[in-house]
C-alpha cells in the first residue's frame, strides 16, 4: 500500500507549498493595503502602489480583491489584529468576558477587549469615514461597520443582562444603544490621538463609563 501512495506524496507536498505561498502573498497584500490606506488615505492609494510594495503583479493583487475589497480586508485585519479567520466571538478574550460571574466584571473585561479593537481600528476608521464621503462602496462599508457594531453591542448587553440587572429605567435596547455609541472608534481617536491620553488611561475611563452608564449604582447593586 505504501508503494501505491508514495507517488502522490510529492504532489501533496507541492500543493501544500503552493497553498502556503498563496496565503502568505494574500496576507502581505492585505498588510500593504492597510499600511498604504493609513499613510495616504483611500483615494490616493492605488492598486499599482500595493502591487509595487509587495513586489507582485496587478493581476495578483486583483486576485485578492478590488481596491474597495482590499480596504474591507484591511478593516477586518485591523479589527482582529491578525489574519486568523476566527470571529471575535470565538476568541479567548471574548470567551473570558462571557464567562465572568457578575455584570461589572463582564463589562470591564469587555471594555479591555473593545479598547484593544478601537486602538487598532480607530486610525483606519478615520480613513473609512473620509472615504465614505466620496466613494459609494466605502459609504456602504461605513454603514456595514455601524450595523455590525450595533449587533455586537446587543449581543454584549444580552450576556451582561443575564448576569444581573441593568441600570434602573434602562432596558436592553437602550443599553445596547449606549454601548454602541461608546464602542465607536471615534472615542479612542479623539481621546488618545487628539487629546494625547495614554492607552491605559483611556481603557480605565472606557470601563468606568460603561459600568456607570449601564449598571445600577453601587448601593443599588449591593442591595440586590
Amino acid at each position: 500500500m505504501s508503494d501505491v501512495k508514495s507517488p502522490k506524496s510529492p504532489r501533496r507536498y507541492a500543493s501544500r507549498l503552493r497553498t502556503e505561498l498563496a496565503e502568505r502573498t494574500r496576507s502581505e497584500i492585505v498588510k500593504a493595503s492597510l499600511e498604504l490606506f493609513l499613510a495616504q488615505g483611500y483615494v490616493a492609494t492605488t492598486v499599482d502602489q500595493i502591487a509595487e510594495r509587495v513586489r507582485v503583479s496587478r493581476p495578483t493583487v486583483f486576485a485578492v480583491g478590488s481596491k474597495a475589497q482590499l480596504f474591507k480586508l484591511a478593516r477586518d485585519r485591523a479589527i482582529a489584529g491578525d489574519d486568523d479567520p476566527k470571529s471575535m466571538a470565538e476568541r479567548p478574550a471574548h470567551e473570558e468576558f462571557a464567562a465572568a460571574e457578575d455584570p461589572e466584571t463582564a463589562l470591564r473585561r469587555f471594555a479591555r477587549l473593545s479598547a484593544g479593537i478601537a486602538r487598532r481600528f480607530a486610525p483606519l476608521n478615520e480613513v473609512l469615514r473620509q472615504g465614505a464621503a466620496v466613494d459609494k462602496q466605502l459609504a456602504d462599508l461605513w454603514q456595514q461597520s455601524e450595523n455590525e457594531r450595533l449587533v455586537a453591542a446587543r449581543a454584549v448587553i444580552k450576556i451582561v443582562a443575564a448576569k444581573g440587572p441593568l441600570r434602573s429605567g434602562l432596558d436592553d435596547r437602550a443599553a445596547a444603544d449606549i454601548l454602541w455609541l461608546l464602542m465607536a472608534p471615534d472615542q479612542s481617536h479623539r481621546l488618545v490621538v487628539e487629546r494625547a491620553w495614554s492607552d491605559a488611561r483611556f481603557e480605565r475611563w472606557y470601563a468606568d463609563t460603561m459600568v456607570r452608564l449601564i449598571l445600577p449604582e453601587p448601593d443599588d447593586r449591593a442591595s440586590d
